[in-house]
């Protein structure tokens, strides 16, 4: 792919799709790192003095025009960290004023064009552009009119954050690899699981895929989660991979129908209630969803060993307190040991937030199927039609 500079992009107009699908609240951004991702890359094409800079962005799931769902918001913070004045642009298909510097067009999903990959659809986009530059790492592993048909149609690259993903995520780090694996079920990731166990040293086991392989290995595991139908699958893999597994090997847990009032509980009933037991005598009559100390100080051992981690999925479930706390212990060991880490997956980055983005051997991935599925060896189309 080309460089920004050999794009030649001086007394241009061009197109930069980006990844503004910001988490918000009452109508208000609660999280802007989206959005400060791609600004290093609209201020290396303003300093090649463009004649019009046009950014586009699919913001939540509309079904047609949805105030909420609006970018003015996006526009209004981003001019805000710019320091720079951005118009939106409502009508996709009509005429953008050219002494307007930076255009934000609006929600690309108000278009119906957009999620099916219409090449009419990319045609009203392209009519805006000389070029096109690709910057919605989020993205790049779905075939949109925007992250697609558009790039056939116009000279285009990546942006300066997917040449960064590109860079970073993948299997060739220096050796031992210790993967963490903590999907909630492993019919969604197999792909990326098998891709994991023939090229890392190690693969950690947490989350609610602990439980199916557990069962398929003859352990009773009580009322946790398990995919039964996966259960066949599960001890091929422990056959063939088995030495690279590691399980945890105490839990933390409590009967389902406590944790569905949890939130009612005091925190002395919460300590009560919760259950510290050992992999081999998780009770009939509980749920586990959370690795234990023990399983920490195994994990941690293991990866003193490694040189790279990376990492897919928390150990536990992370939304109700205390089972988050062994997530947030494992990525505070790695911070503290200065280990090399990749972070994919929205609920890895979001269990671990505010401990790993501190260190700079850390590697936060922006998009979660798109960092796993080129993790798994599988072909990003967004990605290749820019090659």
């Amino acid at each position: 792919m080309k460089t920004l500079k050999e794009m030649k992009l001086k007394n241009k107009k061009v197109f930069l799709r980006c990844d503004f699908n910001v988490p918000l609240s009452n109508g208000k951004i609660t999280d802007v790192t989206r959005i400060v991702n791609v600004i290093p890359t609209i201020k290396a094409i303003l300093k090649e003095k463009p004649k019009q800079l046009i950014l586009a962005s699919h913001l939540g799931r509309p079904k047609g025009y949805d105030e909420k769902l609006s970018l003015a918001v996006v526009a209004k913070k981003l001019s805000e960290l710019l320091h720079k004045e951005i118009y939106l642009h409502p009508l996709i298909e009509a005429p953008i004023e050219v002494n307007i510097k930076i255009v934000m067009l609006e929600n690309l999903r108000y278009f119906d064009g957009e999620k099916k990959g219409s090449i009419v659809f990319a045609k009203q986009l392209a009519q805006h552009a000389d070029v096109y530059i690709d910057d919605a790492f989020g993205t790049v592993h779905r075939k949109d009119a925007s992250v697609y048909a558009l790039a056939k149609l116009l000279p285009s690259t990546a942006g300066l954050l997917i040449r960064k993903e590109l860079e970073n995520v993948h299997l060739n780090h220096p050796k031992p690899i210790v993967a963490i694996f903590g999907a909630a079920k492993i019919k969604d990731k197999l792909p990326l699981f098998k891709k994991l166990l023939t090229k890392v040293d190690k693969v950690i086991l947490g989350g609610g895929v602990v439980f199916t392989f557990l069962k398929a290995g003859g352990v009773e595991v009580g009322k946790s989660l398990v995919e039964d139908e996966m259960l066949i699958e599960a001890k091929r893999l422990l056959k063939k991979h088995g030495d690279k597994l590691v399980f945890p090997v105490d839990f933390k847990g409590t009967s389902p129908c406590k944790l569905k009032k949890w939130s009612k509980f005091s925190a002395k009933e919460k300590k009560e209630l919760l259950k510290i037991v050992p992999v081999e005598k998780i009770p009939k009559s509980i749920s586990c969803y959370d690795v234990g100390p023990q399983s920490i100080k195994l994990f941690s051992a293991v990866l003193s060993n490694s040189k790279t981690i990376i990492w897919n999925g928390p150990l536990g479930m992370f939304e109700v307190k205390p089972y988050d706390k062994s997530t947030k212990q494992l990525a505070k060991f790695i911070i503290e040991n200065k280990k090399r880490c990749i972070v994919c997956g929205g609920d890895t980055v979001a269990s671990t937030k505010g401990i790993l983005e501190s260190n700079k051997l850390v590697h936060i991935s922006t998009g979660g199927g798109a960092s796993l599925q080129l993790l798994s060896g599988s072909k990003l189309p967004a990605i290749e039609v820019l090659k």
